[in-house]
């Protein structure tokens, strides 16, 4: 049994032990200390249940975490995870697809996902470039998925004769780009000389209002006794949801062109549902940033997951990087 594996399993098992404390806290709100304490025998059964559940599944338990599990476990504790279940932690790494000379775009996945729910795979190729896959820990902030793309970045280049390097990211990646961006600009990373372009899908840069609406539940919740322990549950998002609340301030390179491409749900993007609702996640004014340095495009009739796989979407890469 793989490292991986056995660490999953106890994930799982942690997770609904956290499910029971849960519903513990709730009780003992709302029944008051008598009855929760003739209660309490019964949760400790349950919990010492559970942990013999997990250890006789630890011990039968083989493979590895499907990639696409990887990618929202990561997303959504992944901060927790590279503190208490390191073999499941996704450290930043790349797939590459030939020869590092030349023209090399870099593609940076959004949150809970990985390199593999990228629909645009060829389009590197197409234009005549080298395409790099990063994967990363999705529930880390953005400014560390940042710092850590910038030192992958420099060795990148150090060691290769790239001419040409675009960074192309997808709702939180495009923020990651950014922030490696910046990260370079203050460590003066040489890596910045052959960079071309930064190009953002979807990127929330003034914020989600998802996650704002998620953090004003929780101090909500945590306002009444009895609905305090769901508030702590929903408080245990990863710091990059977390992250996502508000704008970024990162800095961008004088000669990069910075592209912001929108998408909205509704079929007229200038329309006042279009820049409200956005693609559902994302509003267009979050994803264009009206007061950066950046040409802005905006998309009608896409949601936020089309702008990895839709048509429109890839001629306008494929524009901005021949």
């Amino acid at each position: 049994m793989t490292d991986e594996a056995r660490t999953g399993v106890r994930l799982a098992f942690d997770a609904l032990g956290g499910i029971v404390d849960v519903v513990r806290d709730v009780h003992r709100a709302i029944a008051g200390p008598g009855l929760a304490a003739v209660a309490a025998p019964v949760f400790g059964a349950v919990r010492v249940g559970l942990a013999a559940g997990g250890a006789v599944a630890e011990a039968v338990a083989r493979g590895s975490l499907p990639v696409g599990l990887t990618g929202v476990v990561n997303g959504a504790v992944g901060d927790r995870l590279r503190t208490d279940y390191p073999a499941l932690a996704t450290p930043l790494r790349a797939t590459v697809d030939g020869p590092l000379d030349g023209h090399v775009v870099v593609f940076l996945h959004g949150l809970v996902h990985t390199e593999q729910r990228w629909g645009h795979r060829d389009v590197a190729e197409e234009v005549g470039a080298t395409a790099v896959h990063v994967r990363y820990n999705s529930g880390l902030s953005t400014t560390d998925n940042g710092r850590d793309l910038a030192v992958h970045l420099e060795t990148l280049v150090t060691g290769n004769p790239i001419t040409r390097l675009s960074l192309v990211g997808h709702s939180m990646g495009g923020l990651v780009a950014r922030a490696a961006v910046h990260e370079a600009l203050a460590n003066g990373q040489r890596w910045l000389s052959p960079l071309r372009e930064v190009i953002c899908l979807g990127s929330p840069h003034l914020g989600s209002p998802v996650e704002r609406a998620a953090a004003t539940a929780v101090r909500l919740l945590n306002a009444f006794p009895e609905s305090a322990p769901f508030g702590e549950l929903v408080d245990r998002r990863s710091t990059g949801i977390k992250s996502l609340a508000h704008g970024t301030a990162y800095s961008a390179a004088p000669h990069v062109r910075q592209h912001f491409l929108a998408a909205t749900v509704a079929t007229n993007p200038t329309s006042t549902t279009g820049r409200l609702l956005g693609d559902l996640l994302v509003s267009t004014t979050s994803a264009t940033a009206p007061a950066a340095e950046a040409d802005r495009h905006v998309l009608g009739g896409l949601g936020h997951s089309a702008l990895l796989h839709h048509p429109e979407v890839r001629a306008k890469l494929v524009e901005f990087l021949a």
